[in-house]
């Protein structure tokens, strides 16, 4: 080949190589980044907050279309917040300085070691096996399968995909089809529960530490594990018994009992054989762990501490159950750098005053009375914004700031409803797509994207209604009043 020929092929592979929406949209950021300083200010904002504003929209943008990875826009919301000036790059930097981040990446560990001793798998079929063989107990026992895994993983995605290999074993025993109503209604019970109870716990997933990181900084109000589970946990009970009933009328089983089903787990725990040392030392550190948290009230150690302590623990000589490299593979780094830098920006948007600003302009026709119908209004606009992210964190970043900014404009404890925001940024249950929860069941072919739409509905209008007769009357019980 001569050297135009390679000249030319060169020009080619650059071509296929060249991300054009990319270059496109930062091209687009960049001018708007630009053009800003030569724009008429809206009322009642800043030159930073208008700058702040814009970053967000890039960011939403990029986030939305996934044009690069999230995890390098949150790194790009960091350069640019300080290369504009809105804040500090030292400010700029302090989301990745949170005590999440150190929350978040010992769950990770802890979540690596509990998967290799295989105790997930065990805990799993144990629960199952108590259905004894009836259709509706087992269906029960899928969702209070999935409520105990919210205890011991973070991530609502991460709990469905280990799900899915048993739900898929029981189902190839029974020799179910695609389009069976007891396959319907067990893998869509398996992202229902996830999602609904991710809101339950303080570390039930990614965006409940962000919003009780965000509370902290927004609000200087403080959760701990107790008392957070002790607000949200019954609400989900609920509203989880409520969808089990609900799947079983959408979609009435065909027979009653497992008969093939109930053998596969049996033969399954029976391979498994007695518990394992490294299983048993997995239980003791997640049990150990989990009554740190509860009894945060005698000893006031913060959760990350413990959890940092007990993910600390699984290196150590007597537990010695992982490598530090085998736990940094299992480690999600570019969520850790998605929640840095979406905490980065939440403070941009505080500290510019845009934050207050944004709440006026879309939540400014909120004006009511009525707490309740007020939260019902929010909750209905988060499923609006919810149909575009199929991430729960990115969504979180948007709507979490804006209904607190809401909420104090309004004279409202901005924590109560920001925690019926935190509910609506779980409302995805219409799409397969809206979630990768909701993904990791869907390729199984059990159901359909209309059953998904069919079902989700319903247990979206559950989820709301529980959610404001709770935030209603039983809150205020524990002191958290609108």
């Amino acid at each position: 080949m001569g050297e135009a020929g390679v000249v030319t092929s060169l020009k080619v592979e650059l071509h296929k190589s060249f991300n054009w929406k990319m270059a496109t949209t930062l091209l687009l950021g960049i001018i708007c980044m630009a053009g800003i300083n030569y724009l008429p200010l809206p009322a009642g904002l800043t030159l930073a907050g208008l700058r702040s504003l814009a970053v967000l929209l890039l960011a939403v943008t990029l986030w939305i279309t996934e044009i690069v990875h999230p995890a390098v826009t949150a790194m790009m919301i960091v350069v640019i917040l300080s290369l504009a000036k809105i804040i500090t790059f030292e400010k700029a930097l302090a989301g990745f300085a949170d005590t999440s981040i150190a929350l978040l990446v010992s769950i990770y560990i802890l979540s690596a070691a509990m998967i290799k001793s295989g105790f997930d798998r065990r805990l799993a079929f144990f629960l199952l096996r108590l259905s004894k063989g009836n259709i509706n107990l087992n269906l029960l026992m899928v969702a209070l399968t999935m409520i105990v895994f919210t205890f011991l993983i973070p991530t609502s995605a991460g709990r469905a995909a280990l799900m899915v290999p048993i739900c898929t074993g029981i189902a190839n025993a029974m020799e179910l089809k695609p389009g069976s109503n007891i396959g319907r209604a067990m893998f869509l019970i398996v992202p229902f529960t996830s999602l609904i109870f991710s809101s339950s716990l303080l570390t039930g997933s990614l965006s409940m530490i962000y919003a009780v990181s965000l509370f902290q900084r927004v609000a200087g109000y403080s959760w701990n594990y107790l008392s957070w589970m002790a607000m949200m946990v019954p609400g989900s009970l609920i509203t989880v018994l409520l969808v089990w009933l609900m799947l079983l009328r959408v979609f009435p089983p065909e027979i009653k009992e497992l008969n093939k089903g109930l053998q596969y787990i049996q033969e399954q725990l029976a391979r498994m054989g007695p518990m394992t040392m490294a299983e048993k030392k997995v239980a003791l550190l997640f049990i150990g762990m989990l009554l740190l948290w509860v009894t945060n009230f005698l000893h006031h150690l913060p959760t990350a501490l413990v959890s940092l302590l007990a993910a600390t623990l699984t290196f150590f000589p007597g537990f010695n159950l992982q490598s530090w490299k085998e736990a940094m593979v299992k480690v999600d780094w570019g969520t850790v750098i998605l929640f840095g830098g979406s905490l980065s920006l939440a403070s941009g948007l505080k500290e510019t005053g845009a934050m207050d600003w944004l709440a006026a302009v879309a939540f400014g026709n909120l004006r009511t009375g009525n707490v309740a119908l007020l939260g019902l209004m929010v909750l209905g606009i988060c499923i609006v914004i919810r149909l575009g992210f199929n991430s729960v964190l990115g969504a979180s970043t948007v709507i979490l700031p804006m209904v607190m900014a809401t909420a104090a404009n309004l004279g409202i404890e901005p924590v109560w409803l920001g925690m019926i925001g935190v509910v609506g940024c779980e409302l995805c249950m219409f799409l397969p797509t809206q979630s990768p929860t909701l993904l990791a069941t869907y390729g199984t072919g059990f159901y359909s994207t209309r059953d998904t739409l069919k079902a989700g509905s319903l247990a979206t209008l559950l989820l709301v209604g529980v959610t404001l007769v709770m935030a209603s009357f039983y809150w205020p019980l524990l002191g958290l009043k609108p």
